[in-house]
């Protein structure tokens, strides 16, 4: 049987929950798939560590831009990009254009499932309207639209208007097996764990919204042996290095 040719677009695929979850569902597809990945950010590509050794992917070489004003022009290029794929897989407001392209130009394409696992800081205290339609208008043409949590499966349903049938809440699940085993040393590069520190971790994109300065700050205030490691990339990075360096 021919392994399904399955289309990743991302607003960004650095280390996070979102680029995560798909990391485990490209390495739970096995040989049966081959992947190819697209991020709106340039260089945005460095959770494809984990994907598993012996899985079929590429990052996407010149794909058209999934992000930019709204243009007929661009819509076409992205649909005609994604007829390649038997499947298209799209996550958050940075690959949304993937489903507005659908909807613009819809002969012959494969079917895209569209993911929402949350919003940046320029949404966090309120969503913006004009997204919201925008959102309504382009899922219209999405075979499906997948939420972790109850409240974004609510404004899929209330804000942006989605039937019941379309929406599908696949709540995050946590791998228990995992806890019965040691854990990796090497598992994080460059770290190396000391006799009686106590080590406290977090895996997020680096974004204002996540606030992890104030984590550091926390952290800093304890006693004891204490370690923060956080791991991830994102336009914070130096914001959060500098709290460090102050604390």
């Amino acid at each position: 049987m021919r392994a399904v040719n399955i289309l990743h677009l991302h607003s960004t695929f650095s280390p996070g929950g979102k680029a995560a979850r798909c990391v485990r569902l490209i390495n739970a597809f096995g040989a049966t798939a081959r992947h190819t990945i697209a991020s709106s950010m340039d260089g945005a590509y460095g959770a494809q560590s984990g994907i598993a050794s012996g899985i079929d992917y590429e990052i996407a070489q010149n794909p058209p831009p999934l992000t930019g004003g709204p243009s007929v022009q661009r819509y076409e290029a992205i649909a005609a990009y994604m007829r390649r794929f038997d499947l298209v897989l799209t996550y958050d407001w940075g690959a949304i254009d993937g489903v507005m392209a659908k909807r613009v130009s819809s002969k012959g394409m494969p079917p895209v499932v569209h993911h929402e696992d949350g919003f940046d800081a320029d949404e966090a205290d309120g969503l913006k309207p004009q997204r919201n339609l925008y959102r309504r208008f382009a899922l219209t043409k999405a075979d499906a639209l997948v939420v972790p949590s109850q409240t974004l499966e609510g404004i899929a349903l209330k804000t942006w208007k989605q039937p019941r049938d379309r929406v599908h809440r696949i709540a995050t699940g946590v791998d228990t097996a995992l806890y019965a085993k040691k854990p990796d040393p090497k598992a994080i590069p460059g770290f190396k764990r000391k006799p009686g520190e106590v080590v406290i971790g977090t895996l997020a994109g680096l974004y204002a919204v996540k606030d992890l300065p104030m984590l550091v700050r926390a952290v800093g205030g304890l006693s004891g042996k204490v370690r923060l490691v956080i791991v991830g990339e994102g336009p914070e990075r130096q914001t959060i290095l500098d709290t460090a360096e102050r604390m």
